[in-house]
């Protein structure tokens, strides 16, 4: 079974240290509170480490020891997560990853696990990605989870997610990519890739207008593909609160709860979705966000 990933910092003691990983830069605040205040790590300084130190490595380095890259992080927060490479081709603008993992490297070994993080694995050699298909054959609930790159999608590669029952996720970042990203669906869905198999992250308030954000989220759903709804935040965000210059915080909260939930929400024409009257009718059953 697939392991939720965490949102909030993940702790371990090893070798009589703390250690703790840390994912956003706005939980970086509570961290540093809790090594001052909580005592929670006695006199020992905690090993911090995890892309937000990595985007601001001087923020906890008075107080903790910023660590390197340990083996086995990945697979001790999530036990079915691999990598086989790092860094992307690609300079996004809202994208950590040009600034934490600056080269683009094809691993030559790597834990053979059903759950994907590669930045960008359409990238990596033809024979990288041979390989990594042949080790995945027989794995169940395989999940490229970080969004592929719909320029780069190629029928052969699509015919070997589709063999291996891959959950299939893109990126949808730019209505610009419209072209590509259409492609790509219709490929997965030519060699027989069921659409419930189909994922698409749709960042949302990045240069971008609420009916931007819209077009792409129905075109999404018309075209059978759930989309996953990803609100931006500054790479250096300390309150991960941001409200670009054409959007509200309200029509953002509007979106994410309404475009993240469609399992609960897709009865109620989104036009008509205000969050205080529908969302407080199932908060028992909708994700918080």
């Amino acid at each position: 079974m697939v392991k939720t990933w965490p949102k909030k910092p993940y702790r371990w003691f090893q070798d009589g240290r703390w250690h703790i990983s840390i994912p956003f830069t706005w939980t970086l605040p509570q961290v540093r509170q809790e090594i001052l205040y909580r005592n929670l790590f006695n006199d020992d300084r905690p090993i911090v480490g995890g892309p937000a130190v990595k985007l601001m490595p001087d923020y906890l380095a008075d107080i903790a020891d910023v660590g390197s890259d340990m083996l086995g992080v990945l697979q001790r927060i999530n036990p079915n997560a691999t990598k086989t490479s790092e860094g992307c081709i690609r300079k996004c603008g809202f994208c950590a990853v040009p600034r934490i993992e600056k080269d683009f490297i094809e691993y030559e070994s790597f834990p053979i696990r059903p759950i994907l993080c590669d930045n960008n694995f359409m990238a990596c050699s033809d024979k990288h990605r041979e390989s990594v298909y042949t080790k995945l054959r027989g794995l169940k609930g395989i999940d490229f989870n970080q969004g592929l790159d719909a320029r780069l999608m190629t029928k052969w590669d699509a015919e070997q997610l589709t063999e291996l029952k891959a959950i299939t996720r893109f990126a949808w970042d730019d209505v610009r990519v419209e072209t590509a990203v259409l492609n790509a669906i219709r490929l997965m869905k030519d060699t027989g890739l069921p659409t419930r198999y189909l994922r698409c992250y749709v960042l949302i308030g990045f240069n971008d207008t609420p009916e931007d954000a819209l077009y792409r989220l129905t075109t999404l759903v018309a075209h059978g593909v759930r989309p996953n709804p990803m609100r931006y935040t500054p790479l250096d965000s300390l309150t991960g609160k941001y409200v670009g210059k054409n959007w509200t915080e309200d029509e953002l909260i509007r979106y994410m709860r309404y475009w993240a939930n469609l399992r609960h929400t897709r009865g109620v024409p989104f036009k008509q979705f205000r969050c205080n009257q529908h969302y407080q009718k199932t908060q028992q059953e909708l994700a918080i966000l």
